[in-house]
């Protein structure tokens, strides 16, 4: 009899102990992971715990790859999570320090696919904004990593995409506007882009409305009536008697209004720097529809630059043009019969 009440009270403690485990689990509001991922941020601050007073314990850096192996929010409801570093480090950190392993390896191979397109324009960002691994709006699953405002980056290619309907209709009703009026079909501009600064994540897609282009100084006043920059290149380099030095440009620009929905360009010019008068001149300039990349290549004082355009009947055809830099002067020529592109 003793011997059966000995075992009731042991089950029932271990009953009561594992409760209690259990109840601990469920008030820290913590879970248990295993998930590879790597840091973003330049530096962060490993921590012995998710309080507000918590003590730093070591440090991580940009590029770092960790294993997750808890997850937990702090008092305020910041997602914080447990990881440990292939040195041994172990610790916590806010999770938005975090990106997951699988969209860091998307990202990667992003960047090795267009590792060889030339750089068509510099953006920056106007306000924090979302990197995406897919150029679409219409899902959350495709964002790689939020980016914050000022961020620089590469612009290699664009592409044109009807807008989410669900965004319109949040619009339409932010305005007023009849929710049984027919709209015609909205385009939302999409970039590529390399983030040359940023190694965890070196290219993505950004939503074109949140860029705004750091056109180079020297040449943002030059712009054509009507139009605007949308990308840019370099030719050469002049260097002036007085030690002074300017560069000439290949510019492409693009109607502001009643531009053609194919073109991510629809003017070819270039701006010469004349140093005797520091300013530029405009020695060529070709009307195109044309699309992105545009690619340069100059050995010294000549060289020439490949631009895909369409013809009248929308075919595309890879067009070379030769330059010439003499005396500080540019001549540009356009081969008077096209290769036509036969894909």
């Amino acid at each position: 009899m003793s011997v059966f009440s000995n075992c009731s009270q042991t089950k029932l403690s271990l009953f009561f102990l594992l409760a209690g485990l259990l109840l601990a689990s469920a008030c820290s509001g913590s879970s248990l992971s295993s998930e590879s991922a790597y840091v973003v941020p330049e530096k962060i601050r490993l921590k012995n715990s998710t309080a507000q007073a918590a003590r730093g314990i070591g440090e991580l850096k940009s590029g770092d790859r960790v294993t997750i192996t808890e997850r937990s929010k702090s008092e305020d409801g910041t997602p914080w999570v447990n990881v440990k570093a292939g040195d041994g480090q172990e610790g916590w950190a806010e999770a938005k320090n975090f990106i997951k392993e699988d969209i860091v390896a998307k990202s990667r191979k992003m960047a090795d696919e267009i590792k060889d397109i030339p750089t068509q324009a510099i953006g920056k960002s106007k306000a924090t904004l979302k990197l995406r691994l897919t150029p679409d709006r219409t899902t959350e699953e495709n964002v790689a990593a939020p980016l914050p405002s000022g961020t620089i980056m590469e612009i290699v290619a664009r592409e044109r995409k009807p807008r989410p309907a669900s965004l319109d209709q949040k619009a339409e009703s932010a305005e007023g506007a009849a929710s049984d009026s027919k709209q015609e079909t909205k385009y939302d501009e999409w970039l590529q882009v390399r983030l040359s600064g940023l190694t965890v994540l070196p290219a993505g897609w950004i939503y074109g409305g949140s860029v705004e282009l750091d056109i180079p100084g020297e040449i943002i006043y030059f712009v054509s009536s009507g139009r605007r920059i949308v990308g840019w290149q370099k030719l050469g380099t002049v260097h002036g008697d007085d030690s002074r030095t300017g560069d000439h440009f290949l510019v492409l620009e693009r109607k502001v209004i009643d531009a053609d929905d194919r073109a991510d360009f629809d003017r070819i010019k270039v701006l010469a720097y004349d140093a005797p008068t520091r300013n530029y001149t405009t020695p060529f300039k070709d009307d195109v529809i044309g699309r992105f990349p545009i690619s340069v290549k100059m050995d010294g004082q000549s060289g020439s630059f490949k631009a895909n355009v369409l013809d009248k009947g929308g075919v595309n055809q890879e067009v070379e043009y030769t330059v010439e830099i003499m005396n500080n002067k540019v001549k540009v020529a356009r081969p008077a019969t096209p290769k036509m592109d036969k894909k």
